[in-house]
């Protein structure tokens, strides 16, 4: 009994710091490890009867430090009991009403207002006491700043980051739920507006004994019997609240349960957001709170953890890509083994942090690894052999971080960014670089001219021909030479050069959107065209330090890279290369607006010239064009109607009409 009583005191020893590690951002362990180890703990104090007084199951143990000021809060935020069990979950609806809701993999905070102002806000915490982070809330568009609502209510969520939106700082951070997690404690609110979090709304606290009239329906039930009435006013008054799906108890089978599951996955997948399991709790929020709670958890709800299938293979190699910065990115590349019928051998890292942590350290040639797919499309190294033990007996030859660029061979350096390191070329001169750079100027998000691939950039860069941007616009000069070239011909030169040719006719936003700037992109791009008419008077506005981070949903980060930015070779072109002329958008015969219209476009399209034209012809007349269907979704668009893609399949399940591109023209009168 004295060595099992050991072990237990380990156990929740070290889940405990784990989990303070957790809610700081620097996870020591994976949420499925953790989770195993904390279901093992379970069943040890079933059998033994010994549970200490701090054990993860009884208590969340950590404590709040941190530089922001504390919060008690008003009211207990506790934990879930968890479970990995279908029939688990169907025992503990009985017949009760209940709601199965995503549950969401970011940093869980509580907001409050009184008279219909936003009050306070702050993060969970030990349970008790929070860090207060109303400056930060504030500045989050979803999260709204006055209600009709007047008396005081209590609003429990959690601040994620959409996978979307996390794109641009997945080089810099590990995952969406680390990301939301340091930026929510950010003392600049200025860079927290700019990393583009959401608060998503899951409980109301409060009683709220009234029948409510929103805005734009009547809501005729009484919002305090069910929790479900509560979020769709959450939901009327403009809060972005958890998918979830309601049902009665009476009628759930094992079958029935796992449906719901499976459906509110579905739904955090086409809405891109972060989850780890669903949460099963009861509707009827009298009943809720009569069940009391232990110290540990409320008894109204239940936490089903799920996790994506991993796969077992051998590290072969680190291989380091180069983004147009310089920053250079490790890659695993490992034996191959197939994911979902496709066949996968590589996985980023991120940076230096993120290997070091997977890897215990170095990784090492031939090292075990556990590979999955997060989120079902993007392939992520689960976790890797310890290489401590295997160092005993035996050499290993391992994957040193580089001395040298492996693209120029110049010097690097490695820096550290908030929590992360990464390592940077620090030669101006590297082709690499250079080549990324050309490849973001002329790609889709830049000025989108056809036929310069990455493959052939590097090809003009090898042979002297391109040393710049502006080096692209006189490769005309190289013609008859450059259809000589083996792979190239008449046929394929001229059709770059009349794509290069057409580029110089662009919008502003395209401009600016290709220059590279950082942090600022296609949406940025097209915000500063809100402000600014001319290439000129953004030149100036930058050059003379304009306050951008004054522009909605800009921060300082977002300034401090406009400032910094080298515009002189940006200048050049615009004053001798492009021209600024607005593309002309389809307007309708009938003159029908689009107002209020959601959009999905997807696949190839014949009549547009691409996905950017169709959706400024949607959004100039009114409409919207979203990247995933739902519920909200009006139409999508495909010339594929008959596709089996997962888009084609959602739209018809919720009865989402399907669009060819001469639907939607003849539909809405497109010339």
């Amino acid at each position: 009994m004295d060595s099992l009583y050991q072990e237990i005191i380990c156990l929740v020893n070290y889940l405990n710091e784990c989990t303070k590690a957790y809610d700081l951002g620097h996870p020591l362990i994976s949420d499925k490890e953790w989770d195993d180890k904390y279901f093992q703990l379970v069943e040890m104090e079933r059998k033994t009867g010994l549970i200490l007084s701090h054990s993860p199951t009884q208590s969340i143990s950590f404590e709040v430090v941190n530089e922001l000021q504390k919060r008690e809060h008003n009211h207990k935020m506790l934990s879930l009991e968890k479970t990995k069990s279908y029939d688990d979950l169907v025992d503990f609806v009985g017949n009760r009403l209940y709601l199965v809701m995503c549950k969401m993999d970011g940093l869980t905070c509580s907001l409050t207002y009184k008279s219909g102002e936003l009050v306070s806000a702050e993060t969970r915490g030990n349970g008790l006491v929070g860090e207060d982070i109303l400056h930060n809330i504030r500045v989050l568009p979803s999260v709204p700043k006055q209600i009709p609502y007047t008396e005081e209510i209590t609003i429990d969520g959690e601040i994620i980051c959409t996978y979307e939106d996390f794109e641009e700082f997945k080089d810099i951070y590990k995952n969406p739920r680390n990301f939301a997690a340091g930026s929510i404690r950010l003392l600049d609110a200025n860079i927290c507006a700019a990393r583009k979090l959401t608060f998503v709304a899951w409980d109301v606290i409060t009683p709220m004994y009234a029948n409510i009239v929103s805005s734009n329906k009547e809501i005729d039930f009484n919002l305090e019997y069910r929790l479900s009435h509560k979020l769709a006013y959450l939901e009327s008054i403009g809060f972005t609240i958890v998918p979830f799906f309601c049902h009665k108890g009476n009628l759930t089978t094992k079958r029935i349960m796992e449906t719901f599951v499976e459906d509110v996955n579905q739904q955090a997948q086409q809405k891109g957001y972060p989850i780890d399991g669903a949460v099963i709790k009861f509707d009827e929020c009298e009943y809720g709170r009569s069940l009391g709670e232990t110290s540990h958890h409320f008894k109204n709800a239940i936490a089903f953890k799920f996790y994506d299938e991993t796969y077992p293979s051998k590290l072969i190699d680190i291989e380091w890509t180069m983004g147009r910065t310089g920053v250079l990115t490790p890659v695993a590349v490992f034996e191959t083994i197939e994911i979902d019928g496709t066949e996968v051998t590589r996985a980023s890292l991120h940076n230096i942090s993120v290997m070091e942590e997977l890897f215990h350290g170095t990784p090492f040639k031939n090292q075990e690894v556990e590979v999955y797919k997060a989120n079902m499309i993007i392939p992520q190294i689960y976790s890797a052999e310890n290489v401590r033990d295997a160092m005993f007996y035996c050499e290993l030859p391992f994957f040193d971080i580089p001395k040298v660029c492996p693209i120029c061979g110049g010097m690097v350096k490695v820096e550290q960014e908030i929590d992360s390191k990464t390592l940077v070329c620090i030669n101006t001169l590297c082709e690499g670089k250079l080549i990324n750079r050309l490849d973001h100027f002329v790609g889709k998000k830049g000025l989108d001219i056809k036929g310069l691939s990455k493959a052939t950039l590097g090809k003009l860069v090898e042979w002297g021909w391109i040393e710049n941007f502006t080096d692209i616009f006189e490769l005309n000069t190289h013609k008859n030479e450059w259809i000589k070239k083996p792979g190239f011909g008449v046929k394929s030169v001229e059709k770059i050069l009349n794509a290069i040719e057409d580029s110089k006719n662009c919008e502003l936003h395209q401009f600016i959107a290709a220059l590279g700037i950082p942090l600022i992109g296609t949406t940025a791009s097209k915000e500063l065209t809100k402000h600014f008419d001319s290439w000129g008077q953004f030149y100036e506005a930058a050059k003379c330090k304009y306050e951008f981070y004054n522009i909605p949903n800009f921060g300082v980060e977002m300034y401090k890279s406009i400032i910094n930015f080298n515009y002189e070779e940006a200048n050049l072109l615009a004053q001798h290369y492009i021209h600024f002329n607005s593309v002309e958008v389809p307007v309708s015969k009938s003159g029908e607006d689009l107002t209020g219209k959601v959009f999905v476009v997807t696949g190839k399209l014949a009549h547009f010239k691409n996905r950017d034209e169709i959706k400024s012809c949607i959004e100039a007349r009114g409409g919207k064009v979203t990247g995933s269907v739902s519920k909200n979704t009006h139409y999508l668009i495909n010339n594929d109607v008959n596709s089996t893609s997962s888009k084609n399949k959602t739209a018809k399940s919720l009865g989402v009409p399907i669009l060819s591109e001469e639907d939607f023209i003849q539909t809405f009168g497109i010339e």
